[in-house]
């Protein structure tokens, strides 16, 4: 082996039953449909990537592959012929002699390359690694990311925390009748997210953000909000920021995205497709999934469904 060659990881085959998320996994949000088309992918081609993991409570702890973890679990429930074919020798993982800072940094640097995670969980992991004595210096070094988004994430999810007693975790949809006074903290992340960066691009005044957010407390009180319609509401704030320059207009963008009533679904799309609805959707200044339901029901009422 020459000097400049790194040494191959050994991979081990792991029963399932062994396997359990780690408890420093950043992953917090799982998208059952998602975890339905990966484990569709995973029927046709494979496991491409093991699961990285490593001893935890007897078992071992996914650091890096939750997602995969929650697909292949998906195959023996409702597919056991593909997963016998795959996995009857065991799930292909790596094993790593981890402790915590490291795992949590592992898992969060997987994830950040794949843009796969909410804001609230790139913020909640970049939290523990400074709770766990790490400088946002050491921080931005480690994870290759610029310290100034660093720090936003940091204060980003310090302010989504201080909403601890109106947000609940999120789910998918709109939350029950039960959920009265809460909105999806999830949803606030990525609202919060776009208000700062108007914010520091001067388009909105310091005042005019926080009256977005206890504008959105308050309606939570009588209409909880969706991930999915608070996200909506972000990108039309992001597209249009005059629409926080008055409590009339805030309430009409909260309305309509309320009355969209959306369900989150994955669906693979064909690359021509896609082109089309973003020309469409520039065209009408409206975002990409604006512009899909938006001519999915001109094609529904031309066939007369």
């Amino acid at each position: 082996m020459e000097n400049n060659q790194l040494p191959v990881e050994q991979v081990a085959l792991l029963k399932l039953d062994e396997l359990a998320p780690s408890k420093a996994n950043v992953r917090v949000h799982i998208d059952p449909d998602r975890v339905r088309a990966l484990a569709e992918d995973i029927a046709i081609r494979g496991l491409i990537n093991p699961l990285v993991v490593r001893r935890e409570d007897g078992g071992y702890g996914v650091v890096c592959g939750r997602m995969r973890l929650e697909a292949i679990r998906l195959l023996r429930r409702e597919r056991p012929e593909d997963f016998e074919r795959l996995f009857a020798r065991g799930v292909p993982c790596v094993v790593r002699e981890l402790d915590d800072p490291e795992a949590v940094e592992l898992s969060l640097s997987e994830n950040l390359r794949q843009n796969t995670l909410t804001p609230e969980e790139v913020g909640k992991g970049l939290a523990r690694l400074y709770e766990m004595g790490l400088s946002e210096e050491e921080i931005s070094e480690k994870l290759l990311i610029d310290l100034s988004q660093v720090r936003r994430a940091l204060s980003l999810y310090r302010r989504v925390s201080a909403f601890a007693s109106y947000v609940a975790a999120s789910r998918p949809g709109r939350p029950p009748a039960a959920a009265k006074r809460r909105i999806s903290r999830s949803g606030v992340a990525t609202l919060l997210s776009v208000l700062e960066k108007h914010e520091r691009r001067g388009v909105i005044k310091p005042e005019e953000k926080e009256s977005v957010l206890s504008y959105v407390t308050r309606v939570a009180e009588e209409k909880p909000l969706s991930t999915s319609e608070l996200e909506l509401l972000a990108r039309r704030i992001e597209r249009s920021p005059e629409t926080v320059k008055s409590p009339e207009r805030l309430q009409q963008a909260i309305e309509e995205v309320v009355r969209m009533d959306t369900v989150e679904r994955v669906v693979a799309l064909k690359r021509s497709l896609v082109s089309h609805i973003e020309k469409y959707a520039e065209s009408k200044q409206i975002s990409f999934d604006e512009a899909l339901n938006e001519l999915l029901e001109l094609a529904m009422k031309s066939i007369n469904i």
